[in-house]
């Protein structure tokens, strides 16, 4: 299984889907957040009640999961196979590290600050939610890159690229 780990911004779903675009088996998480403008059911996320969150957590459903912004996110212990792709923050890739049974590949994609706000920027952010994403990154991502099994520059190369070498370490 493979774990993608990245400040905002750093190219962690784009890799994802070009991974995706070669064979391998894209989780899509669960959530209790309100669907944004342009998303789409079973695409981006399940979303679902907090009610029906709860329930599969008391039935020992998901793998992982965790609760940002009041919101719930988990990723199905059913989807977690060996084939799999996961974009997952520092805790939840530290909560899976914890089963036995997974074969963990994971990757931090390292980008600069100054690059991640332009990224931002350019994708219409709104300032406030930019220098938000920027602080809170800061604490939760500290000494990630300690923890992972590689460290891959994504900055200034194609997404191709990228995943070209993150292919190369499996």
């Amino acid at each position: 299984m493979i774990t993608l780990i990245g400040h905002s911004a750093s190219g962690k779903s784009v890799c994802e889907k070009e991974l995706e675009k070669r064979g391998y088996h894209r989780i899509i998480s669960y959530t209790t957040r309100p669907m944004r403008t342009g998303e789409t059911q079973d695409i981006e996320y399940h979303f679902i009640s907090e009610v029906d969150f709860i329930n599969k957590l008391q039935s020992r459903f998901f793998a992982e999961k965790t609760k940002y912004r009041g919101w719930f996110y988990g990723i199905a212990a059913m989807d977690c196979i060996d084939n799999a792709i996961a974009v997952v923050e520092p805790i939840g890739f530290r909560s899976l590290q914890k089963i036995e049974y997974l074969n963990i590949k994971s990757f931090f994609l390292k980008v600069s600050e100054r690059t991640r706000l332009i990224r931002m920027a350019q994708r219409g952010d709104e300032i406030n939610e930019i220098f938000r994403r920027l602080y809170s990154d800061q604490g939760s991502f500290a000494c990630i890159d300690e923890e992972v099994d590689y460290v891959v520059e994504n900055e200034n190369r194609t997404v191709a690229e990228t995943v070209d070498e993150i292919i190369s370490y499996l």
